[in-house]
């Protein structure tokens, strides 16, 4: 893990803001909570991905960053992870975690191969495993509550279905936005076609070869925006 912490504004990753990954799709930090009673740190990320490996945790604190302080895995189901870091220092001031995705195959590599020197043969077998990246949290933006935040294996999963809720409800009003807009849209552009063919009405030959081509994008824009309505229901 290699570490670079500048400004914490720069670092934060702000909840709910998804975050670039290098598998399909993204990663967000749903809920983000410090506990100062036991100096740690909880967590939910939802992972958007298609790819089923096993996911390992590494995390680091910008006031200690040679020492990788202790991940342990919470609650797991369907993409949502709850995850808590431990022994963080009471000024931890920012903290770097990385996710990286652990494939079941390892790689064996002959080492003749690399050196040529070797008298005898040998291979090494080398676990492969790749980052999905690394998301970022500064102290002074992180919510803090009493307490140790102990919770049983059910009201994590209360707290994730809870969080799936919401982002199913914010999904579906996005949705709902976005038909609203495209709606408009291609009413305005109905409106428009029909003005295009009432003026060809009184138009001579020519102009009425550059209105047709001018209704033709117009049908076009309109079948666009019915494909665009059909896919977000």
């Amino acid at each position: 893990m290699n570490l670079s912490f500048t400004s914490a504004k720069k670092l934060t990753i702000n909840l709910y803001e998804a975050v670039s990954a290098n598998i399909t799709g993204t990663v967000t930090i749903e809920n983000r909570v410090y506990h100062a009673a036991n100096s740690s740190l909880d967590m939910v990320i939802k992972m958007d991905q298609t790819d089923e490996e096993e996911v390992s945790f590494v995390a680091q604190e910008k006031a200690n960053p040679n020492i990788k302080l202790p991940v342990h895995l919470l609650y797991e189901d369907d993409g949502y992870y709850v995850v808590r870091i431990s022994d963080l220092s009471s000024n931890w001031e920012a903290l770097a975690f990385d996710l990286y995705q652990e494939n079941e195959e390892k790689e064996t590599v002959n080492v003749d191969d690399v050196t040529r020197d070797s008298e005898t043969d040998s291979t090494e077998e080398i676990d492969a495993h790749a980052l999905i990246t690394t998301l970022y949290s500064d102290q002074r933006k992180t919510k803090s509550e009493e307490g140790k935040g102990t919770k049983s294996k059910q009201e994590y999963a209360l707290l994730v279905n809870d969080l799936e809720k919401q982002f199913v409800k914010k999904k579906m009003k996005n949705y709902e936005k976005a038909i609203t807009v495209e709606a408009k849209h291609k009413r305005q552009t109905q409106q428009e076609m029909n003005e295009l063919q009432r003026d060809m009405k009184y138009q001579v030959e020519e102009e009425k070869a550059d209105t047709e081509s001018k209704i033709a994008m117009k049908k076009d824009a309109i079948q666009s925006s019915d494909a665009s309505i059909h896919s977000a229901l």
